[in-house]
């Protein structure tokens, strides 16, 4: 009980305080113009993977008996490609967003299969969710397993769940509240907006230690 009780309120705090598990779906949902069920959905898959990831890697450390020194260290380089890859693809998202903006009459619709930075946008997130590091859960699995496997799994699946609740309240309140606002007023530089914060995350993913 007391390892649940600590996982639950790692889980909560560790999702509420990290940017990178919300803003850039709320970021590139406006900006894209989601639905909130689409939202909803990209916003589960994406904290499955993330979350996942480092079960997986947790698994693997634990069973092969790695040491946790090593693993943290192996989480930390995730953090460092992912920061690259996401300051390299806001960099270019950024581009293209100031040259449609320059060139409104050539503008192309979100949605349009056309676009170019659509492949942009979806390997943005994957690195984001796949490789974004998730710090304190491979140090709990190791507690959880002194314990027993089954500490393991139920531990995990319950920081799994309290993360997902996290960014999808956060996610979907976001751009609920979005959506009331003026389009004019919000949609015009919405491509720029979610490309400097994906630019930001990534930058804060460099420097985080």
């Amino acid at each position: 009980m007391a390892l649940l009780a600590g996982t639950a309120v790692i889980a909560l705090v560790h999702a509420a305080a990290g940017p990178d598990h919300y803003l850039p779906f709320i970021a590139i949902g406006r900006a894209r113009e989601w639905s909130l069920t689409r939202a909803f959905f990209i916003t589960l898959a994406g904290g499955i993977a993330h979350v996942l990831s480092s079960v997986l890697i947790g698994f693997i450390g634990i069973a092969a008996g790695i040491t946790l020194e090593r693993l943290t260290f192996l989480e930390g380089t995730r953090g460092t490609v992912a920061g690259w890859l996401l300051i390299l693809g806001g960099v270019f998202y950024l581009l293209w967003s100031l040259r449609q903006h320059s060139h409104r009459h050539a503008a192309i619709d979100a949605d349009d299969p056309r676009m170019r930075n659509r492949s942009v946008l979806f390997w943005t997130l994957v690195a984001i969710v796949v490789l974004g590091p998730c710090e304190p859960l491979i140090p709990l699995m190791f507690v959880a397993v002194q314990i027993s496997w089954t500490a393991v799994i139920v531990s995990s699946l319950l920081f799994l769940v309290l993360t997902l609740v996290v960014m999808e309240t956060f996610v979907l309140a976001a751009l609920a509240g979005l959506k009331v606002l003026p389009m004019q007023l919000t949609h015009r530089l919405s491509n720029v907006f979610a490309a400097l914060v994906i630019i930001g995350l990534g930058i804060a993913l460099m420097l985080m230690p």
